[in-house]
């Protein structure tokens, strides 16, 4: 354990360090050099079998091997493709889900760099990006993980007038990025009028669901992971509340400094799906924070005149620590994660 604790201080300690922009480039390729190795022997530490999903996703719970090309379009191929792909090189099955999560975790670690060379992205909001979804990303979502990184990139690159079509492919990822999709469309005239009319739709669809598309075979897949997940989604605690107001409280502080800014439609659309999702379950919400965190702290808001606030807002990030490490133990069986450090 202990051997685990000193490992993902360095990794942590390296990706602060490296979000620096420092005049001599070779501390900054020493950093993420650095967070490299260091996050690949988290993850070689680290059994893949300990994360919350592993079961679900080995056991074909909550992913289905298609019938027929119908189901195979409609149950977010993205996934099975990467497990047809390995499945043919290799023949045992454990060593192909050790697979997948491997390539999963390459994808988010090209991620987390990449985000390292964003100079337009202080320090602070890598680290807020860094603590709360790295070892969600790369250690335990299969499915939805790409698609939120997907999604991540073409906030970026939209809010600085650069088109990034490869988010397009997200529905074939995950279902539920089809609903931030919309935001595809901000540019449009009507818009607002269309993403009324959308949740809407959308609202319907959820408490009719099981009527419209219980009799659809293809669609019997996606019904019973939506039946395991409410089943599974834990008793709705003080932390998701507290994630809901530190959610609102960095909205209210964008409008405070950033005032009409703030109403960017990204910003809106994605503020709106949170807060809704929220209002019918805050367990859901968390699934959409993603979004809203990726598109508020990615936004090329002017910088804050005030210099040692941002200084203060990098230097106390560094006091997140603690979180990473409750993020991991978050996202992974604590029990089993203790037994297996104590053999």
């Amino acid at each position: 354990m202990i051997v685990l604790i000193l490992t993902l201080l360095i990794a942590f300690l390296s990706y602060y360090y490296a979000c620096f922009n420092y005049n001599c480039k070779q501390y900054k390729i020493f950093f993420v050099a650095l967070f490299i190795v260091f996050s690949f022997l988290l993850r070689k530490i680290i059994d893949v079998r300990l994360n919350n999903d592993y079961f679900l996703y080995y056991d074909f719970k909550i992913f289905h091997k298609p019938t027929n090309f119908l189901s195979y379009l409609l149950n977010e191929p993205y996934l099975y493709t990467i497990y047809a792909f390995f499945n043919f090189i290799l023949a045992d099955k454990v060593e192909v889900f050790l697979a997948m999560y491997w390539f999963n975790f390459i994808i988010s670690t090209f991620f987390f760099v990449w985000l390292l060379f964003r100079t337009d992205v202080q320090t602070w909001k890598k680290m807020i990006l860094f603590v709360l979804h790295y070892f969600l990303l790369s250690f335990v979502l299969l499915r939805n993980g790409p698609a939120y990184l997907l999604f991540a990139l073409y906030f970026y690159y939209t809010f600085r007038t650069q088109k990034f079509n490869w988010v397009l492919l997200t529905p074939f990822m995950h279902i539920s990025s089809s609903l931030i999709l919309v935001t595809y469309f901000h540019k449009l005239k009507y818009y607002f009028k269309m993403l009324f009319v959308i949740t809407i739709v959308v609202l319907l669809v959820y408490l009719f669901s099981e009527t419209l598309f219980f009799k659809i075979r293809a669609f019997k897949s996606i019904l019973s992971k939506i039946e395991i997940y409410s089943k599974g989604i834990p008793t709705i605690g003080l932390m998701h509340i507290l994630f809901f107001i530190c959610v609102c409280f960095l909205v209210g502080f964008g409008f405070i400094f950033y005032k009409s800014k703030m109403l960017h439609p990204i910003l809106v659309t994605t503020f709106l799906f949170y807060s809704v999702s929220f209002f019918i379950n805050p367990v859901v919400a968390n699934r959409f924070s993603p979004y809203l965190l990726f598109a508020l702290l990615l936004f090329p808001f002017d910088k804050i005149k005030n210099q040692k606030l941002i200084l203060l807002l990098d230097r106390v990030s560094l006091f997140l620590f603690p979180m990473f490490v409750y993020f991991l133990f978050q996202s992974h069986l604590v029990e089993s994660f203790k037994d297996f450090f104590e053999k």
